[in-house]
């Protein structure tokens, strides 16, 4: 539901005429309807899985808090309570990976049992009255699966972006060998996006490590094409602005004919066939010495 202040029930659920009536039948049968919920509860494995986490003394407080939002809403207009717990429940189940589809199942199943006591209550006194009372249960149902729709949207995209966060940077990680020494190892797919973030992040790391040589190992790259090479000049030019050299190791014939396509001056460049060389390389620029040692 689309409403400006998110804790103010929509105009069609507070004024509408069926919606005491309702929640009166549902009142009064509430105990009749969670045992026949809890069935179905039984058939939907996440669902199921969470209530069986819960101890009866919290599944009924639970039901109880439930009641009284409903209550504190309906009859007494006060709508904030109900509103923030769908919104929490949207999440909570998000944040468990409950399907959408369990929740949608249930409330289904909702409907269908509190219906006859609907007719039962109302359908031989008014026609009308029950008409009301029929539309202000779906009323409700819809209005309450949209508020917990959309905050469970919302956690879904925040997870998700958090995990992407996360490969991102397990993907491209930035390795500390030794004082002032990093090495980054390239495994996968470098499109733009990557690159960028490829440099952010090391850029980031010889600022906070005063880094002074740098190993970029593309050899756990699979393809490498001009746009792959001018992103590695990029990021070699930029590490040179920050005080540190570049050495790009596991360059294939493709990677140089690639360099020299762009016209880059290769030159400027450290590059080496393989990542041990260019770890030697690397120790020599920062006055090691290498020495072999014989086995």
């Amino acid at each position: 539901m689309s409403v400006t202040d998110p804790n103010t029930a929509p105009q069609t659920l507070r004024d509408h005429p069926g919606m005491k009536d309702f929640f009166s039948t549902y009142e009064q049968r509430v105990e009749t309807l969670n045992a026949g919920l809890m069935v179905t509860v039984g058939r939907l494995p996440s669902l199921d899985a969470l209530v069986r986490r819960m101890t009866p003394e919290a599944l009924a407080e639970n039901n109880r808090l439930s009641m009284d939002n409903m209550r504190k809403a309906i009859v007494h207009g006060d709508w904030a309570p109900l509103l923030e717990r769908q919104r929490s429940d949207g999440a909570t189940y998000a944040a468990m990976g409950i399907p959408f589809r369990e929740w949608f199942d249930l409330v289904a199943a909702f409907q269908s049992s509190l219906i006859p006591f609907l007719v039962a209550d109302y359908g031989g006194k008014d026609a009308v009255r029950l008409g009301h009372a029929l539309t202000a249960m779906n009323a409700y149902v819809n209005a309450a699966m949209n508020n917990i729709a959309e905050e469970y949207l919302k956690t879904k995209e925040r997870i998700i972006a958090q995990q992407q966060h996360a490969i991102h940077e397990l993907s491209t990680p930035v390795l500390k060998l030794r004082d002032r020494l990093l090495l980054v190892p390239l495994v996968g797919i470098l499109d733009t996006q990557r690159a960028r973030q490829m440099t952010e992040q090391l850029l980031s790391a010889i600022r906070d490590n005063r880094a002074k040589v740098v190993v970029i190992d593309i050899t756990g790259v699979p393809a490498v094409d001009s746009k792959v090479a001018n992103h590695l000049f990029q990021t070699a030019a930029a590490a040179r602005l920050m005080g540190a050299q570049a050495v790009i190791t596991g360059l294939s014939a493709d990677v140089a004919q690639a360099l020299v396509a762009l016209g880059i001056d290769v030159g400027r460049l450290t590059t080496i066939g393989d990542l041990q060389g260019g770890l030697e390389e690397a120790q020599r620029m920062l006055g090691y010495r290498v020495v072999a040692v014989e086995a």
